[in-house]
């Protein structure tokens, strides 16, 4: 059985999901690969040798000098952390040529993440043909969990997303909006299932995770988006006299490198997490830490909002957003969530999840 994902080490998140799909397979079959098929997605030295920016260099063009010193060092530093996650607990299949491989595999299951979003598609066509599975057989062709995580299919690809999605032997969702989008295109009813690292225990995810050397017990609220922190955090730091740590401030390298191990455990041990990451939500419900969600839409990009308003409204969360800077919530509301109901909604969705991909798969599970 093999696994198609977004295949870089860019992400925390992304790793995260493809373990924890990984994992939850190894119930049904000893042997699944991830396969990775694009060479290029890799945070390459090579990205910065070209003519264009060697002359940049040289006439230090918009302070290029001090990018590659600072920047450019750290993100290759974090990037190298986040791969050795990968090399230690992903089973990985470098493929050069997809189409050799359609009959190595029983079944191919495209997702969970945003395989699906066109403006991740950086190389439309092998992305595409890769994250709808177009190199195997229809037979074999199943999506976990798949995230178009977009308002809507642009008008140039919706009958490229109607072939292919019609194409598919069985297919889930990660959000409600995207399964709206796959029935306005095909007409078919598709589930809306938990992304796959909430098919994971708080106490497996317990097993991996890693306490920062730096880290000296100290109280203090994580953060992890881009931008300033909002008043609510800063005035929650100071009157408990905790720390910040943003895990996006490349000014830190301890932070900003962390490793995937230990994202995992600077969320389950902070005082309160403020995000606008999924996952981060994610972690934070299993792990049973209070949280906020900073609704932020960048400039030129789409509002992707709708995979954290699905998770937020399957654990009755709703109320956890920061909107413009302001919270209707007191202190004492946004310190002290109610995490009662997690674990039964939780074991509720596995269920869920298992009946799916037992049907899709043709198999069966009895060690989950």
């Amino acid at each position: 059985m093999a696994i198609v994902t977004i295949d870089d080490n860019n992400n925390y998140g992304n790793r995260l999901q493809n373990y924890a799909l990984q994992s939850f397979l190894k119930c049904y079959i000893s042997e699944v690969k991830t396969i990775w098929y694009d060479k290029l997605t890799s945070f390459e030295l090579k990205s910065i040798m070209s003519l264009k920016s060697i002359i940049k260099f040289m006439i230090n063009r918009n302070s290029y000098r001090y990018y590659l010193k600072n920047e450019y060092l750290n993100e290759c530093i974090r990037i190298y952390n986040i791969k050795k996650f990968s090399q230690k607990y992903i089973d990985i299949d470098f493929v050069n040529d997809l189409s050799k491989i359609s009959n190595e595999y029983d079944f191919f299951i495209t997702g969970s993440d945003q395989v699906w979003n066109p403006n991740f598609w950086f190389r439309e066509k092998l992305y595409s043909t890769a994250r709808f599975l177009k190199f195997a057989p229809k037979e074999k062709r199943v999506a976990y969990a798949a995230s178009i995580a977009i308002p809507s299919i642009p008008k140039d690809k919706e009958q490229f997303f109607r072939d292919s999605l019609n194409e598919m032997k069985a297919i889930s969702m990660r959000e409600k909006s995207g399964a709206e989008l796959v029935k306005n295109l095909t007409g078919k009813d598709v589930p809306v299932v938990v992304d796959p690292t909430i098919l994971l225990s708080k106490e497996e995810w317990q097993k991996i995770e890693l306490v920062p050397e730096w880290y000296n017990g100290e109280k203090y609220i994580l953060t992890y988006f881009l931008g300033n922190p909002s008043p609510i955090i800063e005035n929650l730091a100071k009157k408990n006299n905790w720390k910040i740590y943003n895990l996006m401030d490349k000014s830190n390298l301890d932070l900003y490198a962390s490793r995937v191990e230990e994202f995992v455990y600077l969320i389950e041990h902070a005082e309160l997490v403020a995000t606008d990451s999924f996952h981060a939500c994610v972690f934070s419900i299993l792990m049973n830490t209070p949280f906020l969600v900073v609704n932020r839409k960048e400039k030129g990009m789409a509002d992707m909002t709708s995979r954290i308003d699905t998770l937020l409204e399957l654990f009755g969360y709703q109320n956890r957003y920061i909107v413009n800077g302001e919270c209707d919530l007191s202190d004492e509301e946004i310190l002290h969530m109610d995490f009662s109901k997690v674990k039964d909604i939780q074991e509720r969705e596995k269920k869920r999840s298992k009946d799916f991909l037992e049907k899709a798969l043709n198999l069966k599970v009895s060690n989950r």
